[in-house]
This record gives structure tokens, C-alpha cells and sequence, in this order.
């Protein structure tokens, strides 16, 4: 993306329920990244997003999730995302550790869905003499170059996968250095070619804009900034977008709205738990009936206290306790509204997904569920989406494409 947006307008795309990737997308092309994901979005809404955010670029570049076959079964995968939006896939194979033998994972991959796959590069060679043996290996793909060894090249990670380009400074120094490198080392233009084999998207009607006559307060830092660029679009349909820092101590007066998101505050919680200007804001928000959505670290936050090597108090809306560490929870959720919440109402099912590391340990008897699981763990005994006045918090994040009651009169 950084090395073809020398020259072109490129749009980054990410295949399933990504929210740090698209980081590293923004830095590379100079435009925001958007998300595609046939569980939350299905067919219809991957294949607008992409015309859409498409529209106005010479190229689009979709980043597949896990493996090719990788998904729900194959269901939801990086393959069939290529089928759906009639896509050119182009391999990139980690060849740390093999050489020759990357010629049947080719093979395979190739042969085992019939994939549309117009080319292979290798990541992580060695020498010249590691490329050949790789090259020589693979007999009906074209191999369009590799991508050297280099520890400059190496982005850190954490528990929920790398670091945020929030934390990570280095991000656009090492972006930079992989353009120099695949310079030199991929042919670019053949990958421009194989991009021109894509099929033609249809026109995305053009929405009408309305006026905005409210005020979304959304938390952003470096304790919470998972959001989909998606859903802050349809958010500015009818809001103007205001941000506040609960890290520091920040508010927005006069919000008709509250959004926390996800993101890493088992990484803050001194601060946070310091943060009294924010909780007591949100508080009286609440208290008020202000709408106010929390997604997983948003839920956190809004909970009663969060236990790591001591119990820090948060803003609590709920008596729910929180460990800040236990196992990795990861997979896409449905769940039955069984109560009317901020998403839906009683009887409609929604889609999301789960990905964190903490865990509710304790919940007291008075606390709500608006949501029941029928795939996924959520809060707590398979429940998710905690309400009280007029608040939703959930371990669930959502895709605004398929929800329509965040843009209600009634908020």
C-alpha cells in the first residue's frame, strides 16, 4: 500500500473483525481502512462497503484474515471473501523456515478451493540462493518476487495481537522501510496487472446528507480506540463527532450520545481508575438517560471495579467485577435481544464478535442482560449486553451496517 500510493490513490482493506491492522492500513496509504466481514456485514453489505470506499481510487487492497481457508469452516474466510467480490488473491508465504517445499503449499492452496490465486510472494528470505530454491519450486502460480529477512521489518505484539500505532511510534518508519524494500525485490507491475483482472463493482447509490443536529462523544485513546471507520461513518450521518481522553480526565458537554469502544485498558487502569472528572460525567449522563454504547474495554470501564494486582475502581454502572487477565477469548457471536436495548428490539437477532483477554468474575443479582448468546461467551452463563437507564454494555463489538437503532429519533 505505502510503495503503490507513491504514485496512485490506494483504499486498504481488511478482510474480518480487525481493529488494529486497519492502523497500520492508514499509515501505509494515507486513507482511513475499511473492514469486510461476511459474518457481521453478509454479502450484500461487504459488497457495498467495498464499492463504496472504493469509489474514488485507483486500487483497492483487501488483507485476508488467518489463512486463506481460514473462517467458520470455510464459511466467512479470506477465500470466500474473493468469491463474493470476484477478487484476484495474491499469496504471501512465510518462508522463515522452508524452502522447497513452499511449492505444494502453493500447489495445495491452489488446488484444494480452486482459488483464483494470480500470484505468490515469499516473506522472509534469507539470500538469493533461499529465493531460487522457493521460486523453482512453484510451477503454476507466477511468482512475483519476495520480501527480505530483516528484524527492522518486525512490528512487536501484545496480547491482542501488535501494538496499536497509538503506542507504537516506530509504525510509519517501518512501513516506510518495507516500501524501500519490496521496491527492489517485487514486481510491481505485475501486480498491478493481476489488480485490472478484478471484476467491476456496481455504482453505490449516493446518500443523501442530512443535517447534523447532535453531538456523539467517543472515547479515544490509548485505552480505547477499537472502532470500525465504518461505523463512525454512519455515526456522522446525524452527529457531529466529538472525542474525549477518559486517560485524561477529559468530557464532552452536552453529547446527545456516549460511545466507548474497545481497546487496552488493563494497560491503564491507575489512570483510568484516577479519572473522576470522566466517571463522574458519565454518570450523570447515565443517570440522566443519556444513550451511552461500551464495547468490551467500554465495558470494562463502565463496570464496577477491574482486578489485576489490585482491584481498581471503575466507573460503576454495574456491579460487575472484572479480571483483567485470564484467557484469550476470540470468535465472531449472535445473540438474541430478549430485552430492548440501544441495538434492537426483543426477538431480533444480531451479529458481533468477541476478542479479549479479561473476564467477568463476579456479577451481582441486580445486574440486566439485554442479550442472549447463541454463539459466543458474552458477560456472563452465556448473556451479554448489560443495560441500565439507557445504557448497553457488551463484550460483543458490533457493525453498524445491519443496525439500524443507533440512528433512531428515539437516541
Amino acid at each position: 500500500m505505502k510503495l503503490l500510493s507513491k504514485k496512485l490513490k490506494v483504499r486498504g482493506f481488511k478482510a474480518g473483525p480487525d481493529f488494529i491492522d486497519p492502523k497500520y492500513h492508514k499509515i501505509a496509504s494515507g486513507s482511513p481502512s475499511i473492514n469486510l466481514d461476511l459474518w457481521m456485514m453478509g454479502e450484500q453489505g461487504v459488497i457495498r462497503s467495498l464499492s463504496k470506499y472504493g469509489k474514488g481510487y485507483d486500487i483497492g487492497v483487501i488483507e485476508g484474515v488467518m489463512g486463506l481457508y481460514d473462517g467458520v469452516n470455510l464459511d466467512y474466510s479470506t477465500y470466500q471473501l474473493s468469491l463474493v467480490t470476484k477478487t484476484p488473491i495474491i499469496l504471501l508465504i512465510n518462508c522463515s523456515n522452508v524452502s522447497s517445499t513452499v511449492g505444494a503449499i502453493v500447489k495445495g492452496l491452489k488446488e484444494y478451493g480452486n482459488a483464483n490465486i494470480k500470484g505468490v510472494i515469499f516473506n522472509q528470505i534469507g539470500s538469493e540462493t533461499h529465493y531460487s530454491y522457493c521460486k523453482n519450486s512453484v510451477k503454476d502460480v507466477p511468482v512475483l518476487g519476495y520480501v527480505k529477512f530483516d528484524k527492522r521489518l518486525v512490528i512487536p505484539s501484545r496480547h491482542l495481537g501488535l501494538y496499536t500505532t497509538e503506542d507504537y511510534k516506530e509504525a510509519e518508519e517501518v512501513i516506510k522501510l518495507a516500501a524501500e524494500s519490496i521496491e527492489e525485490t517485487v514486481d510491481i507491475d505485475q501486480i498491478l496487472e493481476i489488480a485490472s483482472t478484478a471484476s467491476p463493482l456496481p455504482d453505490e447509490i449516493e446518500e443523501e446528507k442530512k443535517e447534523k443536529t447532535r453531538v456523539a462523544a467517543l472515547a479515544y485513546d490509548s485505552a480505547f480506540n477499537f472502532y470500525y471507520e465504518e461505523n463512525l461513518d454512519i455515526l456522522r450521518k446525524q452527529y457531529e463527532i466529538k472525542l474525549f481522553s477518559p486517560l485524561l480526565n477529559e468530557t464532552v458537554e452536552e453529547a446527545d450520545l456516549i460511545y466507548i469502544g474497545g481497546g487496552y485498558p488493563e494497560l491503564h487502569l491507575q489512570e483510568l481508575e484516577s479519572s473522576h472528572k470522566t466517571i463522574s460525567w458519565i454518570r450523570k449522563e447515565a443517570e440522566k438517560g443519556k444513550p451511552i454504547l461500551a464495547e468490551c474495554g467500554g465495558l470494562m470501564y463502565l463496570s464496577k471495579e477491574i482486578i489485576d494486582d489490585r482491584s481498581y475502581k471503575m466507573v460503576d454502572l454495574f456491579d460487575i467485577s472484572i479480571k483483567a487477565k485470564d484467557r484469550l477469548t476470540i470468535g465472531y457471536t449472535e445473540l438474541e435481544i430478549i430485552r430492548d436495548n440501544l441495538l434492537g428490539n426483543k426477538g431480533e437477532i444480531i451479529r458481533g464478535h468477541e476478542f479479549h483477554v479479561s473476564k467477568a468474575i463476579n456479577v451481582g443479582n441486580d445486574v440486566e442482560f439485554s442479550m442472549q448468546n447463541k454463539i459466543g461467551k458474552g458477560i456472563w452463563d452465556k448473556k451479554d449486553g448489560a443495560i441500565v437507564y439507557n445504557v448497553l454494555a457488551s463484550y460483543s463489538h458490533f457493525h453498524f451496517s445491519r443496525i439500524s437503532r443507533l440512528l433512531s429519533p428515539r437516541l
